[in-house]
């Protein structure tokens, strides 16, 4: 595959500008702009409904400030402004601008002092200083631009991955839902997915290699990821390309814990993620940020964003990133460029147009494989700077992405939502790993390395489209929230691989290991194959909310999804030829909320979910239905502070069944003629547990993120489903601003904790393998509990410069972050490092 050049990211801006005809010429404005207003007396939550309605306005509030309030007829000619003041003069509400677009309305005792440290998130998760409505947005965008800097952002809604795909506050979501804000990630110095859900509440990463992981919670492997909401990307290798996304194109991520039944459709019961791409601002805003650290760590970053003309109507955004690396373990590296950019077109008051794409190119050397055990399981304590690589290896990546996003209002509470994303991956490599425990005697690896080239890149091509219609209405005076939709994802990999099972010569002493001693191997009667995969998925959803008093409300719906996949592996005799079909399978989804009081919320929810039996058959040949993955939650959850702190207790327990399992009953001839044959759906898989979780801002300046996980899960097979899955797992962060003399110093750190991996989990991998060397060790055998400690402190050095130092595990704790099997797959937790890190923002 041949991808397209670069330049081809400005294409799509020359697209979005061309849709802004009926702006070209329009004289900017500087008064307030008018509406038509017409709204009956009715209660207040739907007057203000209606008027964001007819203004094409954002207005936020928490339903229960509204509670028994009414608002009085209004008809004419009004700015945003003056109507408010005229539907909140009966009630002692106020009301405040966080930015042209969004006006948050506040109880009476709302402290307005707090600022902007303090405002619940406006679209896109930021807050804002407050802004003046009767000001001209350029007026506004001056105050903005001249205002204290440390900006702090507070998420207090999730929009995507809930029950309805609309704008809502978290207290309300009868599933377990997590954030990370922009203000963490910036932080804690996430530069990849991975960074980012390895300080998730109740997320294990399990490292594949030097540039890859995947993701676990709740005992399975999450394999479903969503950008901005849409279609569920196909996770080939359960990360949506190679190695994890950077995070330069993103906001902010949210994490859905247990099953995804409505957008997701296929995938596992244990969590999907979405990631919330960046969006251009409606002020001009230039940031910049670079940093330093242990191993030759260096990334830069700069991000620019703005109007580009007709009032703010054209919006643009462009982020770049460069980054080199080294490891703390030998040989491996990566060095990264992205650019991204986006813009935003304001077709009509109602109509929002959004066009964007990034480019990425990594060249790395990779180690792959992790590190080997004795031959018996045991720890062999092998320096934590070792890596068993080859200084001639390579992975050079090249991604190109492209997406489209319409947005549309019509009268009264409807929205549609259009989302198309094209997404291109092209990977090139050669490297060799070892697949051999160590010889508790004479230290030897007694087994041969191999070698894998690509000798054309390898591809991956995906588009997903997908279109959502939501709206409001009111029946038997009753207030309903509805959603409908649908989606499409079209995936084709082809992957050809050149292999030599073994070259050079054995390791004498796994201490002593010399890279040099292992030159490139020529490739002379080295095993060819070659894979090509094709996927098409779909499906349909519908679910509807009622708010059937001024306390209890209930969401229903189902989703009905078709899964269609081939994957041809040649050359082989006969050519193997894997098939699967899952068509018309229904995933429900149901769940209630009671308000307790104006703080507490208790919430039981049911979400279903499917996982494709990857076209094994039954004897006669009939193929194998998918697993069902049922999610079952009860919990209680708090906001506080007007939803800037957010937090939950829940009970959940998951089933997996009909999972395939080997029906012994076959005969050696049903194998033969139905392969692949013969299997049971008789398999469950279980995990069950609590999950605590607050975040938020407990006060002003005042940042936490904190969870605990307590998890038992069980596989088909016996034993664990995840011995990566500890039992016991502590997530805590914080960031505190000082005050006083000190108030230019921002202080913090987190905590991650976790328990043994597991009372009876293998040294067998993640989903529980068979087939070790030696006898089976526990994980507990070879590592106990522990607990890694970072701090970090910032400083404001004036008015747009902010200065970090991030010291991560602290007192230098020797742990293992992935424990694989004794013939490799573990790897050692970062040893103590520092970051020194630069922002500036004008």
């Amino acid at each position: 595959m041949k991808l397209k050049a670069p330049a081809t990211l400005l294409w799509s801006f020359f697209i979005a500008a061309g849709c802004t005809p009926g702006l070209i010429g329009a004289a900017p404005s500087t008064e307030p702009a008018k509406y038509a207003i017409k709204i009956d007396g009715q209660p207040l939550g739907t007057a203000l409904q209606a008027l964001a309605k007819q203004s094409g306005v954002q207005i936020i509030f928490f339903s229960q400030i509204t509670e028994g309030l009414r608002a009085p007829a209004l008809e004419g000619q009004l700015t945003v402004s003056a109507a408010l003041e005229r539907l909140l003069a009966p009630s002692r509400l106020t009301f405040r601008v966080l930015n042209p677009n969004t006006i948050e309305i506040r109880p009476p005792d709302a402290d307005n002092s707090q600022g902007q440290r303090d405002a619940p998130a406006a679209k896109g998760g930021k807050t804002r200083v407050p802004v003046d409505p009767h000001r001209s947005p350029r007026e506004n965008a001056a105050a903005q631009s001249s205002a204290a800097l440390d900006e702090i952002v507070v998420n207090s809604t999730a929009e995507g991955l809930v029950a309805t795909r609309t704008q809502t506050p978290l207290r309300e979501i009868p599933q377990t839902i997590s954030l990370i804000s922009q203000e963490q990630i910036r932080q804690q110095n996430d530069t990849e997915l991975a960074d980012a859900l390895n300080n998730a509440a109740g997320i294990t990463v399990v490292r594949n290699n030097s540039l890859s992981s995947t993701f676990v919670s709740r005992g399975f492997t999450v394999t479903t990821f969503h950008l901005d909401g849409g279609a569920a990307l196909n996770s080939f290798g359960n990360t949506p390309i190679f190695g994890t996304p950077d995070l330069g194109e993103y906001d902010r991520v949210e994490v859905l814990r247990g099953s995804d039944a409505l957008f997701g459709g296929l995938g596992s019961p244990g969590a999907s993620v979405n990631i919330v791409r960046k969006r251009p601002l409606d002020t001009n805003e230039v940031q910049f940020s670079a940093y330093g650290g242990s191993w030759n760590n260096y990334r830069a970053e700069a991000d620019v964003t703005g109007p580009l003309g007709f009032d703010g109507a054209l919006r643009a955004r462009l982020d770049a990133v460069f980054g080199d690396r080294d490891y703390f373990f030998k040989l491996a590296s990566l060095e990264r460029k992205k650019v991204f950019g986006v813009i935003e077109c304001d077709l009509t008051t109602r109509t929002l147009l959004t066009v964007g794409g990034s480019y990425q190119w990594d060249n790395a050397s990779p180690f792959v494989g992790g590190l080997p055990f004795y031959a018996d399981g045991s720890d062999a304590h092998l320096p934590r700077s070792t890596a068993l690589g080859f200084d001639w290896s390579r992975y050079d990546t090249q991604t190109r992405e492209y997406y489209a996003q319409l947005q549309q209002r019509f009268g009264g509470e409807w929205k549609l939502k259009l989302n198309a994303t094209s997404l291109d991956t092209a990977a090139s490599y050669a490297y060799g790993e070892f697949n051999s425990p160590i010889d508790p005697i004479t230290k030897a690896l007694p087994i041969l390395p191999a070698a894998i080239f690509s000798p054309s890149p390898n591809t991956q091509d995906q588009f997903v489209f997908d279109g959502t219609l939501t709206g409001s209405f009111n029946l038997f005076g009753r207030r309903f929230d509805v959603a409908v939709g649908g989606d499409y994802t079209h995936f084709t990999g082809n992957v050809p691989v050149q292999a030599l099972l073994a070259f050079g010569t054995p390791v004498s002493n796994v201490f002593t290991f010399n890279p040099a001693a292992y030159p490139e191997p020529q490739f002379r009667n080295s095993l060819f194959i070659q894979s090509r995969a094709t996927t098409n998925q779909s499906g349909e959803f519908a679910s509807a909310r009622a708010y059937l008093s001024g306390a209890l409300s209930v969401v229903g719906g189902a989703r009905v999804s078709t899964n269609r996949s081939t994957n041809t592996i040649t050359p082989s005799s006969p050519v193997f030829i894997e098939r699967s079909r899952d068509d018309g399978k229904v995933t429900p989804f149901a769940g209630a909320t009671f308000d307790l009081n104006e703080h507490y919320s208790l919430y039981a929810s049911y979400a279903d979910i499917y996982q494709t039996n990857d076209g094994v058959r039954k004897i006669g040949g009939a193929i194998l239905p998918p697993a069902d993955g049922i999610d079952r939650e009860l919990g209680i959850k708090g906001s506080w502070r007007n939803g800037a702190l957010n937090g939950f207790i829940v009970l959940y327990d998951i089933e997996q069944r009909g999972a395939a399992v080997l029906d012994t009953s076959a005969s050696f001839a049903d194998q033969v003629t139905y392969s692949p044959c013969c299997f049971l759906p008789n398999g469950t898989n279980k995990s069950k547990g609590i999950d605590a979780e607050l975040d938020g801002a407990l006060a002003p300046g005042w940042l936490l993120g904190a969870g605990y996980t307590f998890n038992n899960n069980q596989s088909l097979q016996g034993g664990a489903l995840s011995s990566a899955t500890p039992r016991h797992l502590l997530k805590l962060w914080s960031s505190r601003q000082l005050q006083g003399e000190l108030a230019r110093w921002t202080i913090g750190g987190s905590v991650q904790a976790q328990s043994r991996n597991s009372d009876n989990g293998l040294l067998c991998g993640v989903q529980g393998q068979v087939g070790c060397f030696g006898s089976l060790l526990s994980n507990r055998d070879v590592q106990s509990s522990f607990a890694v400690i970072n701090v970090r402190a910032g400083y404001q050095i004036d008015a747009h410069w902010v200065a970090a130092l991030n010291v991560n595990n602290v007192f230098d704790r020797n742990y293992y972050q992935t424990i694989g099997t004794p013939a490799g797959g573990s790897w050692y937790g970062e040893p103590r490092g520092f970051v020194l890190r630069v922002d500036g923002r004008y």
